[in-house]
């Protein structure tokens, strides 16, 4: 059951204890996957109920899986140390330490709550995830899941807690956060800067902006258009299709200029005939990903890299031999 007091979620992340985590890292995160998997069916069913009380969508395993398979690739973990001969008299060397206490605002994508719990675990930070109550349901499971792993492994089911509110007052409390990491649309991003005294990273991750100016892909529009994403459309002028929300513009230079000043900065997309156009629009748009003629939804992971998460320290030894 989810305890919301600010000050009780606040309290029991500073007492987390994280000497038990350095050399259990690997074994949580593989026990985490395995957990999620032998509860696949007890996940949907949560998953369904989300989505009858139009509370969220239908989640793909295929996805939760391809997030441990990327994260995998980046092997950098907590208290990590590498050890360089610089000269005879000393060892230069860097080590990795966790930042503290991140707290992680986003909409309720369970994609984000499950990799930020992998990337956060990595780090050996401590996170506090907030948002809305977006897909409660399904989010609250796969939290209760991952603490019930941490306990097997006697660590502090604290690691990772949620806090639901509309108005971020979380952020308030900046002397006890290290970290704070938004994971949103262009709104929740600007609303959450506004309002950070801490240092903040954002991500659009999940927030997909789609050009169109020629259909002859129509089907395929259509198909990434009904899988319920969180697509803003800009559609050119002279083009015939009416989609809801959708923004008429002019042209490749317009739709660059809208999508570059609201966008959210992760994933572009254009539909167009028109090398040219196409050329231009890879060059200029501000996104991390762009595509052309493509689903914008071909590449899904967080653009935060797992160094961002940590802290990197040089340290130096004496040469043991020489002493």
């Amino acid at each position: 059951m989810l305890n919301n007091d600010l000050n009780t979620i606040i309290s029991n992340s500073l007492i987390v204890n994280k000497e038990l985590l350095t050399d259990k890292i690997k074994d949580i995160i593989n026990q985490f996957k395995i957990v999620l998997n032998n509860n696949k069916n007890l996940i949907e069913e949560t998953n369904k109920i989300d989505k009858k009380n139009n509370n969220g969508f239908i989640l793909d395993f295929n996805i939760i899986n391809n997030i441990f398979s990327n994260i995998e690739e980046e092997n950098i973990y907590y208290r990590d140390v590498t050890l360089s001969k610089k000269d005879d008299d000393k060892i230069y060397g860097k080590e990795l330490f966790d930042i503290g206490n991140v707290v992680i605002i986003n909409d309720g994508n369970p994609y984000v709550i499950i990799e930020m719990i992998i990337k956060n675990i990595k780090a050996g930070n401590t996170i506090i995830f907030s948002n809305n109550g977006y897909m409660y349901g399904t989010n609250m499971l796969i939290i209760t899941l991952f603490q019930s792993v941490l306990e097997q492994f006697n660590i502090s089911k604290y690691f990772v807690q949620m806090y639901i509110t509309d108005n971020y007052d979380i952020l308030e409390r900046f002397a006890n956060i290290d970290l704070v990491v938004c994971i949103g649309d262009h709104n929740l991003q600007q609303l959450v800067l506004k309002k950070s005294k801490n240092k903040t990273i954002v991500s659009g991750y999940e927030n997909f902006d789609l050009y169109i100016e020629d259909i002859t892909h129509i089907e395929f529009i259509n198909k990434i258009l009904n899988l319920g994403l969180n697509i803003q459309i800009f559609i050119k002028s002279d083009i015939d299709i009416n989609i809801e929300n959708s923004i008429k513009i002019n042209d490749v230079d317009e739709a660059i200029a809208m999508i570059n000043y609201n966008g959210n900065r992760y994933s572009s997309s254009i539909f167009t005939n028109n090398k040219d156009n196409a050329s231009k629009f890879i060059k200029e748009v501000k996104s991390n990903i762009v595509t052309v003629n493509t689903s914008p939804t071909i590449e899904r992971i967080i653009d935060i890299k797992q160094l961002d998460l940590m802290k990197e320290k040089i340290i130096i030894y004496p040469n043991i031999r020489n002493i």
